[in-house]
């Protein structure tokens, strides 16, 4: 795939950090939840395939592997070679043995993880630091009391921007009445829409970015995905994905999204893609995978421009209300055991 496709600029709220908008989620290349990850010579390969494309936004978290996603960045893009690049980590949620996915919102876990994080990705500073926190708080800790420290690490300069994850939009206004907040990362795609509902307008009255996780709903908006016994047993989606559970009925809907992106030229992954970036300039995709063969099939979507009408062409024909199967299954149950979520 030749390099000649502009990924449009965005900023991160008013953080003063900007990057282009088609970014890359980086969890798939640390954990085994999607069957396996690559070997570190793949992964640094196809991060810097990313990178010759226009991919300099890349999201992680300390949760992923854990904590070897983030070194795993460090070893791709050292900052003295790699200074334009954008790292978004996340923290917040722990995986604790017998428990599964917990989440500690204290000031001085925000502190520790943030220094944590400093020194793997072996940076001066933190592009975007995201809280992710569950829809309700760890117990006794405000999200404003968290966020007075991310103000901390602001002001000191160990982090640019503050982000948040997996809140309601009343968290989001308890945090940005605190701290400016840059951008909110959720699940957004042609599947997934109730973030339109509370969460993005209340983003776009205080002008913060989103970050769009799962933006081809884990696969199933590419068209590949015809049968559940194409998906690796190990793969989490075989037990953690209801919409997996659901595929003959979701198919209808992927089948009408195939349709439109052949007349359009581009696959149904591009067309799926390319509405997710015709929903503002404030908004980020950040789809992942392990394949620098996808990934090249995702940069396509830069190449599809959409019209509002044919955006409503395709809200229409793969109605939200329609869809099969929740986001996920809950996190603790579905990952008991897991070293990481089914965040991205």
């Amino acid at each position: 795939m030749a390099v000649n496709i502009t990924n449009p600029v965005g900023a991160l709220g008013k953080s003063g950090v900007s990057a282009p908008r088609l970014g890359y989620g980086c969890m798939s290349l640390s954990n085994n939840l999607y069957a396996g990850a690559p070997s570190e010579e793949d992964a640094i390969k196809l991060l810097h395939r990313a990178y010759e494309l226009g991919v300099r936004l890349f999201n992680t978290s300390d949760l992923y592997g854990p904590y070897t996603n983030e070194q795993l960045l460090a070893k791709a893009f050292p900052a003295d070679a790699y200074p334009d690049v954008v790292f978004a980590t996340k923290w917040g949620a722990q995986f604790v043995p017998g428990q599964g996915i917990v989440n500690d919102n204290s000031r001085g876990n925000c502190r520790k993880c943030c220094e944590g994080a400093l020194s793997r990705l072996q940076r001066p500073h933190l592009d975007l630091y995201t809280y992710r926190g569950p829809p309700s708080t760890a117990a006794g800790v405000s999200i404003a009391d968290t966020m007075e420290e991310c103000k901390l690490l602001l002001a000191e300069g160990k982090i640019r921007g503050v982000g948040l994850s997996e809140v309601s939009a009343e968290q989001v206004r308890q945090a940005a009445a605190v701290v400016p907040i840059a951008a909110v990362e959720l699940e957004w795609s042609l599947f997934t829409r109730d973030a339109e509902d509370e969460i993005i307008p209340t983003c776009r009255e205080l002008g913060i970015a989103i970050l769009a996780y799962s933006p081809l709903s884990r696969g199933l908006l590419t068209g590949a995905v015809r049968s559940a016994e194409q998906i690796h047993e190990a793969d989490f989606r075989r037990k953690g994905f209801p919409r997996l559970d659901n595929l003959d009925k979701n198919l209808v809907l992927v089948d009408r999204l195939s349709a439109i992106a052949g007349r359009k030229g581009c696959s149904p992954g591009q067309l799926a893609l390319a509405w997710v970036m015709a929903r503002g300039p404030d908004v980020f995709p950040i789809p992942g995978t392990r394949s620098i063969a996808n990934l090249e099939q995702n940069m396509g979507a830069l190449a599809v421009s959409l019209s509002p009408e044919e955006c409503r062409e395709l809200e229409e024909a793969v109605p939200a209300d329609q869809v099969v199967g929740d986001r996920y299954a809950h996190m603790a149950a579905t990952f008991h055991g897991a070293k990481g979520d089914a965040h991205h």
